[in-house]
């Protein structure tokens, strides 16, 4: 019997060795691909999702504006006070139908002069009785749009004339006393719904957009779509049917594409966004590959480490230094990839949270504006009714006692005097939620997501006015003083939303330790020593720009300063912060703007975060 000799031993057990390890390291990397990189790729596909939704979102927006402005035009036709008065003159008997027709005709075609998209107007009396038409007549009767009594503008369409859709607005005509006494028909070309539907920015090459309203059993484009057809695929027809009874949007695929789409708002119209497959989940994809590669070219790295490694163990111990160095690496790799991840959730919450400001600005916009631009109207109807008071009590002094009496009941004198200031009051608050409301828009920017000149004071403003409630005084607090100390700073290069968020985040975190900080200080000592937070922007020599956040507050000790801008690292208690905020924030200034973030700090007398940018991105190859 022959016994195998030491080296032979040797090189069997190294085989052994080597081969088991290659296996384990190999098991090892389709496990870490399986649990990490294709969740992550179903991740980056759901984002890519949500983009394509947030795309139909500022779409429907859009839609819904232009089909709103229709209704505003119309009930400004509607309100138009010389043609109220005639009808109502008529209604009552002091105007002949003759004199109606004629004033009622000059003033639906000048009102018809003044809007391109009104192309005709019909008017009827308080009994549905036709007064006067003025350009294209509408192919529906008041008795066919009107299928109950409302006091509301309502819409019907699109209607098809001259094979061109238009939009059928039907408007209650009220007296100055509010009562009803007319209806008007309007008909509107859908011109600046075209330029909606076909606005493909943003959509890139194979992306468009479709807005279609049932006819019968079939579903009819209201526009063609990019390659000029007006037929919609069969396959998509089901869903975007379903879509009309839903306002939420949904995803769909079919046929290579992927769609979004749901219900227009108050219209029984589906307003749809769609792109190629490849083109949509294109840079998911290549991400993906790269990720793959990445990680077994890492497994492939450790692979051979290890199987150099265990050459020399055979008959030694193995070197405790390289394996702990080995660990590390998995473990930094591992730490990274969570961050990762977590970066990818926050990006997402704040572009999901700029939508829905977006969406509170635009629909608190619309009555608001309404209002705004009504004022004048009453101010000078005020004044107009004040002097026609005036004259007529210089004309007949000797006034009846029992209007005299009236007059005194009203306290006419006291209206007088009081009517100026609350329409003065009126339009000082319209004109304080108009700024609230172009903050919001500012902050939110979803316009700007790409790299562009913006004004940062701009930026910096519509974040404070977003945290004016933390900031004013109130009966327990004085407040925070804001010391705003600008410098002439042109436009700079940048991501606007992304620096906001910056913004947002450094004041937040300063008002946090103010708040804190002065928990336990009397009101008049807050009063004498406010607490303070100075903004300083300027250009340094060097072309760039800083930006400074100054408090004065407790300051930061050593051993936390250390550690601010690491991941998770947070001194707020547990549900009051995740500790991802500053480490955010230096990510979008140092990795996305090529600039810097740091903190400067004394004990006892305040912290100051720096932030340095460059004027042009492109110079220095960013974004």
């Amino acid at each position: 019997m022959v016994r195998a000799t030491a080296p032979d031993a040797s090189d069997r057990l190294q085989r052994n060795l080597l081969l088991y390890s290659t296996a384990g390291v190999f098991l090892v990397s389709v496990v870490v691909v399986l649990f990490s990189v294709i969740p992550l790729y179903n991740n980056l596909k759901t984002a890519q999702e949500q983009d394509l939704k947030a795309k139909l979102s500022n779409r429907t927006l859009a839609a819904e504006q232009v089909r709103r402005s229709k209704i505003d035009v119309a009930e400004q036709v509607t309100s138009r006070t010389f043609a109220r008065r005639i009808l109502s003159d008529y209604i009552q008997g002091e105007a002949s139908l003759a004199e109606l027709r004629e004033l009622s005709f000059f003033d639906l075609e000048d009102a018809i002069d003044q809007n391109e998209a009104l192309v005709g107007v019909s008017r009827f009396d308080n009994t549905d009785q036709l007064i006067v038409r003025v350009g294209i007549t509408s192919p529906l009767g008041l008795a066919e749009i009107l299928q109950e009594e409302t006091d509301e503008s309502i819409t019907v369409g699109p209607i098809m004339i001259d094979n061109h859709p238009h939009l059928l607005v039907s408007s209650p005509v009220f007296s100055e006393q509010q009562e009803p006494i007319g209806q008007d028909i309007a008909v509107f070309r859908m011109l600046g719904m075209e330029k909606v539907v076909t606005d493909y920015s943003g959509l890139g090459e194979t992306g468009e957009m479709f807005l279609a309203y049932e006819q019968g059993d079939a579903l009819e484009l209201l526009f063609p779509s990019r390659n000029g057809s007006q037929v919609l695929s069969e396959q998509a027809v089901p869903f975007l049917k379903s879509g009309i009874a839903q306002t939420a949007a949904k995803i769909e695929h079919y046929d290579g594409k992927v769609m979004a789409f749901a219900a227009l708002p108050n219209a029984d119209w589906v307003i749809a966004v769609q792109m190629d497959r490849q083109e949509l989940y294109g840079a998911v994809n290549r991400d993906l590959i790269f990720v793959g590669l990445a990680v077994f070219g890492v497994s492939a790295i450790a692979t051979s480490g290890l199987v150099l490694g265990l050459r020399p163990l055979i008959g030694r111990v193995a070197d405790a230094d390289e394996l702990e160095k080995e660990v590390l690496a998995k473990t930094t790799a591992f730490e990274e990839l969570k961050q990762t991840q977590i970066q990818l959730v926050q990006a997402e919450k704040m572009s999901s949270l700029g939508q829905l400001v977006a969406g509170i600005a635009h629909e608190i916009n619309n009555p608001m504006n309404f209002i705004h631009g009504n004022l004048t109207h009453l101010e000078n109807s005020a004044e107009t009714l004040l002097e026609i008071t005036h004259f007529l009590l210089a004309k007949y002094p000797d006034i009846p006692a029992d209007i005299e009496e009236k007059l005194e009941d009203l306290e006419f004198e006291y209206l007088e005097e009081d009517l100026p200031r609350i329409i003065s009051s009126m339009q000082m608050g319209s004109k304080r939620i108009r700024e609230i409301v172009l903050s919001l828009r500012n902050f939110s920017r979803l316009d700007e997501s790409e790299l562009k000149p913006v004004d940062i004071h701009e930026g910096i403003d519509s974040t404070l006015l977003l945290l004016q409630n933390r900031v004013k005084p109130k009966p327990e607090s004085p407040g925070v003083e804001i010391t705003k100390v600008y410098g002439d700073i042109p436009k700079i290069e940048c991501y606007a939303s992304q620096l906001n968020q910056v913004f947002m985040n450094l004041l937040v975190n300063a008002l946090d330790v103010l708040d804190e900080y002065n928990a336990d200080r009397s009101f008049q000592d807050l009063k004498q020593n406010p607490a303070t937070i100075t903004i300083t922007t300027e250009v340094t020599e060097q072309s760039k720009v800083t930006i400074k956040f100054a408090d004065n507050g407790p300051g930061i000790p050593a051993e936390v300063h250390r550690k601010l801008f690491e991941p998770f690292f947070t001194t707020k208690p547990v549900g009051k912060g995740t500790g991802m905020g500053l480490s955010i924030s230096q990510q979008i200034i140092h990795e996305n703007h090529g600039g810097k973030l740091f903190c400067k700090t004394q004990l006892g007398l305040g912290t100051e975060f720096v932030i340095e940018l460059p004027l042009q991105q492109t110079l220095i190859g960013v974004g």
